[in-house]
């Protein structure tokens, strides 16, 4: 694996396990919500946002944590792997909630400064209509890039520790 994306809902775990690929392989870690969000939750605008993933994936060996399938026309060409963590909403939803209640009013690492998590209905809405909203989209792409690109579904936090298993360590890393 030489560029990597990482999608699925909110809540699945794609900056916790864009953050441990990137130690396992060695690899830049990117996270679209540094690029895509401003201070006060302000979106970026297009233009800018996507001036940045180009520079973000210039040079080969990252992993790329997100969704925004407005920037996939970019991310896509230059990516060898995607892997899609399609978990169950409530799994997805449960972990947001845990995530918002331990961080509430601070701004987590991988979002852009100035983005304290907060509770927002309309977000926990997006995260629980993500099957009827964002899964087709996901399997349109998985279907697209059989035969192009590894592909790798994984549909539960153990299906991605076994998974995670048969991963080569970067050097010095043991």
């Amino acid at each position: 694996m030489g560029n990597v994306m990482i999608v699925g809902s909110s809540g699945a775990g794609k900056s916790t396990l864009a953050r441990d690929l990137g130690r396992r392989l060695g690899l830049r870690v990117i996270h679209i919500d540094q690029l895509y969000w401003q201070a006060g939750w302000q979106i970026r605008p297009k233009a800018e946002c996507r001036a940045l993933i180009e520079e973000a994936i210039a040079e080969d060996g990252w992993i790329f944590d997100g969704n925004n399938s407005s920037s996939f026309d970019l991310r896509l060409p230059r990516a060898d792997t995607i892997i899609w963590l399609d978990y169950p909403r409530a799994l997805c939803l449960r972990r947001t909630l845990w995530r918002i209640a331990k961080g509430y009013g601070r701004t987590r690492a991988d979002l852009a400064g100035g983005c304290p998590e907060k509770l927002d209905w309309a977000f926990l809405w997006w995260i629980w209509t993500f099957p009827e909203h964002s899964k087709p989209k996901f399997e349109r792409l998985f279907a697209a890039q059989a035969g192009n690109k590894r592909l790798v579904r994984l549909r539960s936090p153990k299906a991605l520790r076994s998974w995670l298993e048969t991963l080569p360590q970067a050097s010095g890393t043991g």
